[in-house]
């Protein structure tokens, strides 16, 4: 590596986690803790702020006795504490307008405050790809390169979901069926992991199951208007690739009402993520009715989303 680009990587690497530079394995999680904490040093006043903003908006709702739409605006303030500050831009409230607008607005300041960081820190990251490389510590450089992919693939995902791009200025689709905007879950085992937002999964963890027949819903805390449910069917390694899974979908209208079938896959084999969309409707709950596993008596469900 020549004297300028070393000389580059350094003050990057240095600039993001404010610590010297040492030789060793130990680089990437130094760098990647360097990182995360100057993510939360760049958000923490974000956050302050917006806070403040959410309490005044609260009260002047109480001062006019809109006391629905304060409880509402409160309920968003006090669960700021109990999530991770990446979390936190997750989804928007779809009303009262003035909490909708106040949110989206500290979306868009939070996504622009990380953006720099985080394209500092990809740098950071290939330089030190590079370095290893160069000095034949292949082990090291791979596991920068998985860093290098995960990473890309978690800011690509976080941008589309959150519907920004790469100006974030588009507004985000609401996903209802999460624990944190209200809903839970029924499952024969671990009906929480069907609605917390993850994905990742592995051979034995991740994922809610029974064994077939066996049902996997979501409620609403009210009745909702929905137009597309997309859930992720369990995948393994490259060995079970071939398994593949039969169900029905169903929705229910209102409490205690009438379960309608909306896809019928029980002689259509399934894997993967499954996207059903249909016209705009209000729904009270989701059911996925899991029929078959080709690979053993299970039916395994990663997650549902409802938008």
């Amino acid at each position: 590596m020549c004297f300028l680009t070393k000389l580059w990587f350094m003050s990057v690497v240095s600039i993001i986690t404010c610590t010297p530079l040492y030789a060793g394995e130990s680089e990437l999680e130094r760098l990647k803790s360097g990182f995360k904490n100057k993510i939360n040093s760049v958000i923490e006043p974000l956050v302050k702020r917006h806070k403040i903003s959410l309490l005044s908006l609260e009260k002047s709702l109480v001062k006019v006795s809109n006391i629905e739409d304060a409880l509402l605006v409160r309920e968003e303030r006090l669960r700021i504490p109990e999530m991770e500050i990446l979390d936190l831009i997750d989804s928007i409230p779809e009303s009262p307008e003035k909490l909708r607008s106040q949110v989206q607005r500290f979306n868009r300041e939070v996504l622009s405050a990380i953006n720099i960081w985080e394209k500092k820190y990809e740098q950071a990251l290939m330089g030190l790809e590079y370095r290893l490389t160069r000095l034949d510590k292949l082990n090291e450089a791979l596991l920068v390169k998985i860093e290098i992919k995960r990473f890309k693939e978690e800011v690509s995902l976080r941008r589309n979901q959150n519907g920004y791009g790469e100006i974030f200025s588009k507004e985000q689709r609401r996903n209802f069926a999460l624990k944190r905007n209200g809903a839970s879950a029924k499952a024969e085992r671990f009906a929480e992991l069907l609605i917390d937002g993850k994905t990742k999964h592995s051979k034995f963890s991740g994922f809610a199951w029974g064994n077939y027949p066996t049902d996997f819903e979501v409620i609403f805390p009210k009745t909702t208007r929905l137009e597309e449910i997309k859930f992720l069917l369990w995948e393994g390694s490259e060995a079970d690739k071939p398994r593949t899974y039969l169900y029905q979908l169903y929705v229910q209208r209102k409490e205690d009402g009438e379960w309608e079938m909306i896809a019928d896959y029980s002689k259509r084999p399934a894997k993967g993520w499954q996207s059903h969309k249909f016209p705009s409707a209000e729904i009270k709950a989701i059911k996925i009715l899991g029929i078959f596993n080709s690979a053993n008596e299970g039916f395994h469900v990663v997650e549902i989303e409802a938008y």
